[in-house]
């Protein structure tokens, strides 16, 4: 049984922030994170997870690629 506390641990550790400051997560990464704790998602999935639970994230991919880049809404500055 998929415990969404474990799905939300594995979002959280596949947050980046790069040299800006901002927050930021690739499908891929949370896909990985998602596999070291057993959890088996497709990237289809888990941008349907992100897109479900985690709307302070928008999608800013340009093309239509499954390894969506997800930045955080108002970039996120980490202060």
């Amino acid at each position: 049984m998929l415990r969404q506390s474990d799905i939300t641990q594995a979002f959280r550790d596949s947050i980046a922030v790069n040299p800006k400051g901002y927050r930021y997560l690739r499908t891929r990464d949370f896909v990985c994170a998602l596999q070291r704790r057993g959890i088996h998602f497709s990237g289809a999935e888990a941008n349907q997870w992100i897109e479900r639970y985690q709307n302070q994230f928008v999608d800013k991919t340009p093309d239509e690629s499954e390894n969506r880049l997800w930045m955080m809404r108002n970039m996120g500055r980490v202060l």
